[in-house]
């Protein structure tokens, strides 16, 4: 108690110097809380992804690969896989769920009269719902005959469902995609989604609208041939991912043409990459942090030389009093104490507030416009960053506490 009375008389007799002293601190304390929780909050996220979906998620495709700098890339492709293709590779007893996904991009569709573009829209098999783990909110899934019979129906997610339809069941509404000479081309509502984690749209895009696999295509785009495909997709059993692309390039050999091979992407490379960048980010964002800690350390020090140069008949009568070195260090390492807890309380509350949004800027700006929210301050990076601001605050108030005791009382009491 009667440290912290003695700094709360510096702080009075000195506001302004002790403001920024702790101002300075706070700083410090606030970007090394943010940095560190970007670094265990988004390498969490990965992680949580990969967990859910890299042991088991692949997508096949007939194409050209080659390694650059550690990552594949993908030199050139064929659409030649076909709808029959779906049941060959369940052939495997490692594959639990096989789906055909098209990307539609996106597609305009007509609601009471309104036109509206709905960004994003996918046609695929019954399979995809069951693969990819998607959640319901209201209705279900089409079932394998819709499929088949490329029934008018379709699927929306719920943030389009909050726009068409505010208040209300999306359930049996009808969004009507134009007349291709065939009359208003219709598909009746069925169900309604949320949308998946975002780390799976670096994989498969996110749809908004879901239609069974050809639906949307009229007679005159179908023609007479039978469809083929860019890719399709796999769910193996856990952690058989890479055996069962093995077992998938035996089954669909005869898809290989004479320079492209059947080959898969595994969802787990998809986020190495991403990964890489998180703990870029976090080297060079930690280099600016730990100068703003020493900044903080370095202001620490500041205000204890002054505070021991006034304080210097005081600290003489102690030593005439038999105060040892010790007792004079401990006495001054505590003043520094009290303004890195001080200092650290403000940067906490700083980085409590601003996390959620400074972490899901970063993240935005400099890695993947898609990652969403990160989250807010991690309570590890929070304890950390009190931890090491109170050790360089300690570690530089050793010099002047060390200063203060090493005086004899006789010069203290002259200086003073």
């Amino acid at each position: 108690m009667e440290t912290v009375k003695f700094t709360l008389r510096i702080v009075r007799k000195r506001p302004l110097r002790s403001l920024l002293t702790v101002l300075q601190v706070a700083l410090g304390v606030w970007i090394v809380a943010i940095i560190l929780s970007l670094n265990f909050q988004a390498s969490g996220r990965i992680d949580d992804a990969k967990r859910t979906y890299g042991g088991s998620l692949a997508k096949i495709v007939v194409a050209q690969y080659e390694e650059i700098a550690g990552y594949r890339f993908m030199m050139s492709s064929a659409s030649n896989l076909r709808y029959g293709d779906l049941a060959r590779v369940q052939e495997s007893d490692l594959i639990e769920n096989a789906f055909i996904y098209r990307d539609l991009w996106e597609q305009q569709v007509t609601v009471r009269g309104l036109t509206y573009l709905v960004k994003a829209a996918a046609e695929t098999t019954s399979e995809y719902a069951d693969a990819i783990g998607l959640e319901l909110v209201e209705g279900q899934f089409f079932t394998k005959a819709d499929e088949q019979q490329r029934s008018r129906v379709v699927l929306i997610s719920e943030v389009v469902a909050e726009q068409l339809f505010p208040n209300q069941s999306a359930l049996g509404q009808i969004l009507d995609l134009g007349d291709f000479g065939e009359g208003s081309w219709e598909f009746e509502i069925i169900g309604v989604y949320k949308l998946y984690p975002p780390l799976l749209d670096l994989f498969i895009t996110q749809p908004h609208l879901i239609f069974p696999l050809d639906a949307t295509r009229t007679w005159m785009s179908l023609g007479d041939s039978e469809p083929l495909y860019h890719s399709l997709y796999i769910q193996t059993k856990p952690d058989r991912v890479y055996e069962a692309v093995a077992d998938v390039q035996i089954l669909l050999a005869d898809r290989a043409t004479d320079d492209l091979e059947v080959q898969g992407e595994y969802f787990e490379d998809s986020t190495s990459y991403l990964s890489d960048q998180v703990q870029d980010i976090t080297l060079i964002l930690g280099a600016f942090a730990f100068i703003a800690v020493l900044v903080s350390a370095i202001g620490i020090l500041s205000i204890m030389l002054v505070s021991v140069v006034e304080r210097t008949r005081e600290i003489g009568l102690r030593q005439a009093l038999g105060a040892t070195k010790g007792v004079i260090i401990w006495q001054i390492l505590n003043e520094s104490l009290v303004f890195s807890c001080v200092g650290s309380a403000l940067g906490l509350g700083a980085a409590l507030l601003s996390a959620n949004t400074m972490l899901t800027l970063i993240m935005a700006q400099a890695t993947y416009v898609k990652f969403g929210s990160v989250g807010g301050l991690h309570p590890l990076a929070a304890a950390l960053a009190v931890l090491v601001t109170i050790l360089m605050g300690q570690l530089f108030g050793l010099y002047p506490a060390w200063q203060a005791a090493k005086m004899t009382p006789v010069e203290a009491l002259k200086l003073g």
